[in-house]
């Protein structure tokens, strides 16, 4: 073989690669991550320099600061709600992803070359209106692929592309707008949104994609049991113990409610075969009991045409007390659970759900209070500390590497069914409220700093505080569909995106008079009292979820 041939076969076994990496769920959460940080870096950029064009070159008031980063929240409550019907209701979401993306490159030019202050509130508006697209359906993309414990953790990796776009923002503006302007701004923006729409053309649509995940999610019950001693126990038939069978199922529903998702159509004692067979195979290689491949079947992750987990699950237990030789038949008239899926689910269903009324509520305080620093510090640090824009970015560094860093650290153990044990019966909701306090008491400490070093320790422990209380929210909403049924993954998000427009428009619109009026110290007060609310909230009603 020539060097040539070798070279060539190298290049197409990369190709074959690349390929099939496009169908995995990794990829998945790879093209979400990225439409987070695009469209969050979009908002923070504008940060530092803001105060430069609208105080100093347009002659506005602060107040106008606010505004301009309320209307991106007025455009988020448009974009979201409607793109997340047409998503959920025809099972699209690359498309629409990809329309979300051109529309944010298009706005970005256009906030570029205004010249007035309602050309900037135009543009600023139809940036929100993209950028609540791709966030509802990017996060709900997620959703689609990954159940159980590792929702929590992909969450929480989407959650670090958020910080380092929300937060990570200001620090890239004003490295950039010191560099070459309002114009060099616009190219950095083109080209994120380049590199990301290649990432989004090459991206096999979710619901084309094996439910792999659900291996993943929730195998580990499987194989452990498949490694243990009463797994392998079998009669002389050949059949599994009804001992090991119901522990199995047990095991199965704890660690992951989708892997035992199934049709219910399917023989009971074919559906515990099929967790068995499961536990054996690769994750991208799962087999039903009756030897076809998973593919035939409705996957884990296209779950609007199966029932849900929490209704299927007891049905399943149910049947492995009965003797495997003679499976009683399951009629479908007798099948309320698969009547109530046919059904879809509104919006107006999921904010009946405690928990998702709860997590919008928690998003509102908790984005709101992350949201206050943008329109309130850099203005604080110009008139205080007589800083520049590249010490304004800087000082922003603080905020976003421990939230980065947290986010997929408090994604992982909050979806921990033994920790999740430990906080009961308060569940994730326990991480929100312990989050939300100790970040309302740093905060309020903020306002008492007197120098630029203790503004950036405090800060720090801000964005750890505030990652402890965020990331679990995201988990909670996505994993009480999956209980639900799943079919509404992108509208549940839409209501994270609503929940957290209405921060951004509600706090930095009011912070900068507050602060005018009674100061930064005082107005950091305001914040924390709006994080110990939302703690409040959290707190009069637990949740279980475990």
């Amino acid at each position: 073989m020539g060097a040539d041939d070798y070279g060539g076969s190298t290049i197409l076994r990369i190709l074959r690669k690349c390929n099939a990496f496009r169908s995995q769920p990794a990829a998945v959460l790879i093209v979400s991550t990225m439409a987070v940080f695009s469209d969050t870096v979009v908002y923070g950029l504008i940060v530092p320099f803001l105060p430069e064009i609208l105080q100093e070159r347009l002659g506005m008031s602060s107040s106008s600061n606010g505004l301009l980063f309320g209307c991106f929240g007025i455009g988020v409550l448009i974009g979201a709600p409607v793109s997340a019907y047409i998503s959920d209701r025809w099972k699209i979401r690359k498309w629409p992803m990809i329309l979300g993306l051109l529309g944010l490159g298009a706005t970005s030019a256009l906030f570029a070359l205004s010249n007035a202050y309602w050309e900037l509130i135009v543009a600023r508006l139809a940036q929100g209106i993209s950028s609540g697209i791709t966030w509802a359906i990017g996060l709900g993309m997620i959703a689609d692929v990954y159940a159980g414990e590792a929702m929590g953790w992909a969450m929480g990796i989407a959650f670090s592309g958020f910080t380092l776009g929300y937060l990570g923002g200001p620090v890239l503006g004003g490295a950039i707008y010191s560099a070459g302007g309002v114009h060099a701004i616009a190219i950095f923006v083109g080209a994120i949104a380049a590199v990301d729409l290649v990432f989004r053309l090459m991206l096999v649509e979710p619901k084309d994609i094996n439910s792999a995940s659900a291996s993943r999610v929730g195998l580990s019950a499987g194989l452990e049991l498949h490694q243990s001693e009463k797994v392998l126990s079998a009669g002389s038939d050949g059949a599994l113990s009804s001992y090991s069978k119901e522990h199995m199922v047990s095991r199965a529903m704890k660690s992951s409610p989708a892997l035992i998702a199934t049709p219910a159509a399917v023989d009971p004692a074919q559906s515990l075969n099929g967790i068995c067979a499961a536990s054996t195979q690769e994750p991208t290689e799962i087999y039903m009991a009756d030897g076809s491949s998973a593919e035939k079947h409705t996957s884990v992750s296209h779950v609007g045409a199966i029932p849900s987990a929490s209704a299927s699950a007891p049905a399943l237990a149910d049947a492995t007390a009965m003797p495997t030789t003679a499976a009683p038949s399951i009629h479908q008239d007798a099948d309320p659970v698969g009547d109530a899926v046919k059904r879809r689910t509104t919006m107006w269903d999921l904010l009946k759900e405690w928990p998702i009324l709860a997590c919008c509520l928690a998003t509102v305080t908790i984005t709101g209070a992350a949201g206050s620093f943008e329109p309130t510090l850099p203005i604080h640090m110009r008139d205080t500390y007589n800083s520049s824009t590249v010490i304004i970015s800087v000082v922003f560094i603080a905020i976003v590497i421990p939230n980065v860093i947290i986010a997929p650290i408090a994604g992982k153990y909050t979806s921990d069914r033994r920790v999740l044990a430990w906080v009961a019966p308060y569940g994730r909701f326990a991480f929100m409220i312990g989050g939300s306090i100790l970040q309302a008491i740093i905060t309020a400490c903020l306002g008492a700093t007197t120098n630029i070093a203790g503004l950036v320790v405090n800060l720090a422990f801000v964005g750890l505080a505030g990652g402890i209380a965020a990331v679990p929210i995201m988990s909670t909403m996505g994993e009480h569909v999956e209980r639900m049924g799943g079919d509404a993954y992108a509208k549940v998000y839409a209501l994270f995106n609503i929940a957290y427009s209405v921060g951004v428009i509600i706090v930095p619109t009011v912070l900068p008079p507050i602060m005018n009026a009674v100061g930064f110290a005082a107005t950091m007060g305001v914040v924390s009292a709006v994080l110990v609310f939302g703690a409040i909230i959290l707190a009069i009603h637990p949740t279980m979820m475990l």
